[in-house]
């Protein structure tokens, strides 16, 4: 797979994943911090344990199958990037649309 541990977040990465995600600079830049205090040793990566470190996940009772269910679907070898994990946190961004629909 090839080194992350150096994954730095460039100007043109970070513009790539705000389009890619709709989160603005300053998110990206919050939450590749998060993910760096997350990855205790520095591997570019997270691991089931580096998640389970989340408090809100360790408590929860459905945390370990959230854990199961997000390695399946965006890890490679149990372990989740940068890119995957923020990928990942898009899916519950709140999207800003106007609706056509009208009731």
């Amino acid at each position: 797979m090839g080194s992350n541990a150096s994954i730095m977040l460039q100007q043109d990465d970070l513009q790539n994943i705000c389009q890619q995600t709709g989160f603005a600079v300053k998110q990206v830049q919050r939450l590749y911090s998060r993910f760096k205090t997350l990855d205790k040793r520095d591997c570019g990566y997270l691991t089931r344990e580096n998640l389970l470190c989340i408090p809100e996940v360790n408590i929860n009772p459905l945390g370990e199958r959230l854990i199961d269910v997000i390695m399946e679907d965006y890890g490679e070898n149990n372990q989740i990037n940068f890119k995957q994990f923020i990928f990942l946190l898009a899916k519950f961004r709140r999207a800003k649309f106007k609706s056509s629909i009208t009731e």
